[in-house]
Order: C-alpha cells, then structure tokens, then sequence
C-alpha cells in the first residue's frame, strides 16, 4: 500500500442477498476509475462482522489478507 491507492471498506453486520451484487458494482467502478485516470488507484474490501471476529486483523494490510471473497 502507498498514498496512490484508495481503498473502500464495505462492512457489514449481516450479510444481505444483494451483497454480490453491490460487490460486482463496486468493482466495476474500481475499474472504471483506474481506467480513468492514473494517478490513484482505487480497490475494494468487503468486512462482515462474522468473519472480522474471527480473523480479528490488527492491521489494514492483514485485513485485505484476511478478507478476499470480495477484494480488488
């Protein structure tokens, strides 16, 4: 990780039916802003609360290692 990439943290306490759907979305729109411009580069992690209890991260970088069903 560096200053030029931007994640968005998507968390949530109960996963609902339309999760594949927002994270499909999400990550088009990643792709579509990196397509954009070059100077950022955006990516994605979906958290639920189930699995953030689990692998407990003590840190960002352990997190998107932990969390990768729904990452870019």
């Amino acid at each position: 990780m560096s200053e030029q990439e931007i994640y968005i943290v998507e968390t949530k306490g109960r996963e609902d039916l339309d999760v594949p759907l927002k994270m499909q979305r999400l990550r088009q729109w990643c792709e579509d802003v990196n397509g954009a411009q070059k100077d950022v580069r955006y990516g994605f992690v979906y958290v639920d609360e189930e699995s953030f209890t689990r692998y407990k991260p003590v840190s960002f970088h352990q997190l998107l290692g932990s969390f990768t069903e729904y990452h870019s």
